[in-house]
């Protein structure tokens, strides 16, 4: 026999013997796989519930979190309305008693000069200025 016959042979012996080995690992594999697949539908079903119930609570939880946004930004506006007002009622406040104290700088000038008639009035209020 020649060295090149002797491989060929060598070579279809290890085919002729893989050949039943691979029959036997995939008729092993479709048994595991038959047996296992009612576990694997039931835990990939498992994970599925899992994820919708996930979907759902994130889904409650970011349209919360809208409403929440929402709830901030219709306080915070209020609040600025109100600071507004504040700040309006704050500024005649001031502008009354600047007035008033103009008024009494005057009332207290004429005094000074000598007109009785403006040492006996009152001092101004601020109120009567708003």
């Amino acid at each position: 026999m020649s060295p090149r016959f002797t491989k060929i042979m060598v070579a279809a012996a290890a085919v002729g013997l893989a050949v039943p080995a691979l029959a036997e690992d995939s008729t092993a594999r479709a048994i595991a796989n038959a047996q296992e697949q009612p576990a694997t539908r039931a835990l990939n079903n498992t994970v599925a519930t899992e994820a919708a119930a996930n979907n759902a609570q994130n889904n409650a939880n970011q349209n919360q979190y809208e409403l929440d946004r929402a709830a901030y930004r219709a306080a915070v506006a209020a609040n600025n309305a109100k600071i507004e007002v504040d700040n309006e009622a704050y500024a005649r406040q001031q502008s009354a008693y600047a007035d008033a104290m103009a008024a009494w700088r005057i009332q207290n000038d004429q005094c000074k000069r000598g007109i009785l008639k403006a040492c006996k009035k009152p001092t101004p209020v601020p109120a009567d200025f708003y």
